[in-house]
């Protein structure tokens, strides 16, 4: 679980939508995020939405801490904490965020189906 979540950040700092949308369940996947819109999304216009903002990302980088993952069958929930910083179009952020993850297992490979971002104040 932690590697499929650290690939998927490594796909946004990279700016690689399409390494992004490999990691999750298009069918079911859903997110809660630290940026706007706040409310719940979901369908096939999460993805796009991401991958229009990794068009404008620059100067990314990350570190997480604090993980904890746990296996129930097929699904696993996993929670850390991030610290990531860098600049979309001209604007400079530096955010700390407690994360928590939904994988499922399917077709032998583990996909996100929901994931929920909050930022800490």
């Amino acid at each position: 679980m932690k590697a499929v979540l650290t690939q998927r950040i490594e796909a946004i700092k990279n700016r690689n939508a399409q390494a992004v949308a490999d990691l999750v369940d298009p069918e079911d996947y859903s997110k809660f995020d630290d940026w706007p819109p706040f409310e719940l999304q979901q369908g096939s216009s999460v993805l796009k939405n991401e991958g229009d903002a990794l068009k404008v990302l620059r100067e990314y980088e990350y570190e997480t801490s604090s993980w904890k993952v746990d296996i129930l069958g097929d699904a696993a929930v996993a929670s850390f904490a991030i610290h990531y910083k860098g600049k979309i179009r001209d604007l400079s952020f530096d955010i700390r965020s407690r994360v928590t993850a939904v994988l499922r297992k399917k077709e032998g490979d583990w996909r996100i189906v929901h994931e929920h971002w909050s930022r800490i104040p």
